[in-house]
């Protein structure tokens, strides 16, 4: 029980958000449509957690959705596209640390 709540710890807090976030560029700067969902996939635990709050209640839910326009944008060779679908989750992960650390 105790190693199930350390990989829930694990793919909820910040490995899995800067997992998901190095999985999903390294999945664009060499074209690999199965990282990028495999960024997405890492995404999904504190895009639902975050999802329960009242500030990111609507956002979040559909931030790992991205993610899989990236992989398309990749799939029809819009590499442009695929980082500028990246760019709102980074951009929320990012002000989310920022406020952690000024507190």
């Amino acid at each position: 029980m105790e190693m199930l709540y350390g990989l829930l710890r694990t793919l909820i807090g910040w490995p899995g958000i800067i997992t998901s976030i190095v999985l999903v560029s390294i999945g664009i700067y060499s074209k690999r449509i199965w990282l990028i969902i495999l960024g997405a996939i890492f995404a999904i635990p504190i895009s639902w957690y975050l999802g329960s709050t009242p500030k990111f209640r609507y956002i979040m839910y559909a931030l790992p959705i991205f993610f899989v326009g990236s992989a398309l944008a990749i799939k029809y060779e819009k590499s442009r596209l695929a980082w500028i679908f990246v760019l709102p989750y980074v951009g929320i992960i990012g002000w989310l640390g920022l406020t952690v650390l000024s507190q």
